[in-house]
């Protein structure tokens, strides 16, 4: 298991083709999300898997495969997952860049207690990870006496008790009772103090200004995901991003002349 904290960020991300080397020196600044990388992915048929959020050697959570089920538990009492609350607990399948918070009520506690992610290949409705990949645990434990939200990304197949699941990375934040979007692996702060130019977005047109000379743009998910790019040889240039769906961006702009670095987090509504 391979745990990536913001001094070694910039290999995972790499992965992704997105933030490479520059991010390394501000990710130290201002990096709180702590993430971890499981390599290889764990999981499968019959598996029990603890996973340990902080790891500090105590597991929070654990999910198990059993006989045609898939279960995930908070093991303390303290820690808890986003889920619906009815007869049986379903945990959420949440989408990338769904939030993770103190502000949403539908915690389900722990105590070992297991909650149904499948039951017998979805024979309950309430079940929502069925022959799901790439969706989200959200997660809420206790470092201390402190809350800290996170969350585990998932495949799960239809039927558990053949096709099982896969665990592959989680993370959480490390400043105590703030959040975390699903899939969330870097800071949204504004991530640089090397300021040459204005980012701004209004109804889907980023706007980049006061740039003095030449420069490359992206425009990156939270994930470090690259969106958009281009390059611009103008003062001011406008990026048209009207193909993204509603959410949190990383906007990265890159001088081709001095190599500084501006980044920003921008809001698509």
């Amino acid at each position: 298991m391979k745990k990536t904290t913001p001094k070694s960020l910039t290999k995972r991300l790499a992965q992704y083709g997105a933030l490479t080397a520059a991010i390394t020196g501000v990710a130290d600044a201002n990096g709180q999300i702590v993430y971890t990388d499981i390599d290889p992915d764990d999981g499968g048929v019959g598996v029990q898997y603890l996973l340990d959020m902080d790891n500090d050697g105590n597991s929070e959570f654990v999910i198990n495969q059993t006989g045609n089920n898939l279960f995930a538990a908070p093991i303390p009492s303290s820690a808890a997952i986003l889920g619906i609350d009815s007869t049986y607990d379903y945990p959420f399948a949440l989408d990338n860049g769904d939030n993770i918070s103190a502000g949403l009520t539908d915690w389900l506690s722990g105590n070992g207690y297991y909650k149904t992610m499948n039951y017998n290949s979805c024979n309950y409705s309430s079940s929502q990870w069925c022959a799901v990949t790439d969706k989200y645990l959200g997660l809420r434990f206790n470092i201390g006496a402190n809350t800290h939200y996170g969350w585990a990304r998932l495949d799960a197949g239809l039927s558990p008790g053949t096709d099982g699941y896969t665990i592959k990375d989680y993370a959480y934040n490390s400043v105590a009772g703030e959040p975390i979007s699903a899939g969330q692996t870097l800071s949204v702060d504004k991530f640089s103090s090397q300021v040459f130019c204005d980012i701004s977005c209004k109804d889907k047109i980023v706007t980049i200004s006061k740039l003095t000379g030449n420069a490359n743009y992206r425009i990156l998910s939270l994930t470090g995901k690259q969106l958009i790019n281009g390059e611009t040889h103008v003062e001011s240039k406008e990026i048209n991003a009207s193909n993204l769906a509603s959410g949190i961006y990383i906007v990265e702009v890159r001088s081709a002349d001095s190599n500084a670095v501006e980044r920003k987090k921008i809001v698509i509504q």
